[in-house]
């Protein structure tokens, strides 16, 4: 699970000073996080852009949560499109709707993230943004689900970028925050919020593939500010009389729990996530559910009255299904 910071030298010592003490209005901008208590088999779906998208690519966030609460037997199911925003989330013909894919994954937690993309648009879109953020939420809250709203990461600066053009940027990103904050604020449906993603600064670290999209070290970075906020305390060990959450850095650190057995873990993960990847988004859409369902290729050359490709996709639920449960056993026999 180790992973390797690129080096920018000393060159953004400067910029980071710079940045210090907007970063620490920033992370003021918004209340603590309402406590937030996952429940035993709750069924989280994640939704956003491709941050949300790559975040099962990586696997942290679920690796720390899934350690964190072993027994828990949480399941996550990433809903995010690459390109989503607010104000669009294009899909192919007849992707089934929020309300639908939210009800068929049975999920009982959203997890979403948006803002940054829709940031580049400038300070005239925010009322919009609001407007649409509000509309979205509302499509997701449907059948009592909760609702975790998780703020968009902080631009980096992009090697011969203008200092003038990279602080507005991040300005504009920070007043998307503070108005998404306080419509959250206003909403009794929304169950936590964390805005103030961004990672340590460190001059040395590279964050984002692009000052605009995580890398690796990045997803790992946001993964441990979001587990650390949230202070898990749905039950796993008694502590002070009440049933808590592991702690994540005292389940890692000071523990018989070394890298070795967090990397096999996170492998188990990344194995589901592809499984479900090419379950829930199959290259081939067109076929199974699209434009192409009267082609004589996607029906059954014995019986063209029989549709072969519904029933093929069906097997990878199993194939999930296993592989939860070993995700599930192995991270119990860590301790």
């Amino acid at each position: 699970m180790s992973a390797r910071p690129h080096s920018r030298g000393h060159a953004r010592t400067w910029l980071s000073a710079l940045l210090c003490a907007g970063l620490a209005t920033s992370a003021a901008r918004a209340a603590d996080p309402a406590p937030f208590s996952f429940r035993t088999n709750d069924v989280i779906a994640f939704v956003g852009g491709e941050d949300v998208v790559e975040m099962q690519r990586n696997g942290y966030l679920e690796l720390l949560l899934t350690a964190a609460l072993p027994h828990h037997k949480l399941r996550f199911r990433n809903l995010a499109f690459e390109g989503d925003t607010v104000f669009e989330q294009h899909r192919q013909l007849n992707f089934p709707s929020w309300e639908k894919q939210l009800e068929s994954v049975g999920a009982t937690v959203v997890v979403a993230q948006f803002g940054q993309a829709e940031s580049l648009q400038g300070t005239n879109a925010i009322l919009r943004f609001i407007d649409a953020y509000g509309r979205l939420i509302d499509r997701f809250k449907h059948g009592q689900r909760r609702l975790l709203l998780i703020g968009p990461t902080e631009f980096e600066k992009l090697p011969g970028q203008s200092i003038l053009d990279f602080l507005e940027r991040r300005r504009t990103l920070n007043q998307y925050i503070l108005a998404a904050s306080e419509m959250a604020a206003k909403r009794s449906d929304v169950s936590a919020v964390m805005w103030d993603l961004t990672p340590t600064l460190d001059a040395d670290v590279i964050h984002t593939r692009d000052g605009l999209h995580l890398n690796s070290f990045g997803h790992r970075a946001v993964a441990w500010r979001v587990v650390t906020a949230l202070e898990i305390t749905a039950g796993e060990q008694l502590v002070d009389g009440h049933l808590q959450g592991r702690v994540v850095h005292v389940h890692l650190r000071g523990t018989g729990v070394g890298p070795d057995d967090m990397d096999r873990l996170r492998q188990l993960i990344l194995e589901k996530n592809r499984l479900w990847f090419d379950y829930w988004r199959p290259q081939n859409w067109a076929f199974l559910h699209g434009d192409r369902t009267e082609q004589p290729s996607s029906r059954d050359h014995r019986d063209l009255k029989k549709r072969w490709f519904p029933e093929e996709m069906e097997r990878f639920v199993p194939l999930i299904e296993s592989k939860e449960r070993e995700i599930w056993k192995l991270a119990a026999e860590l301790k």
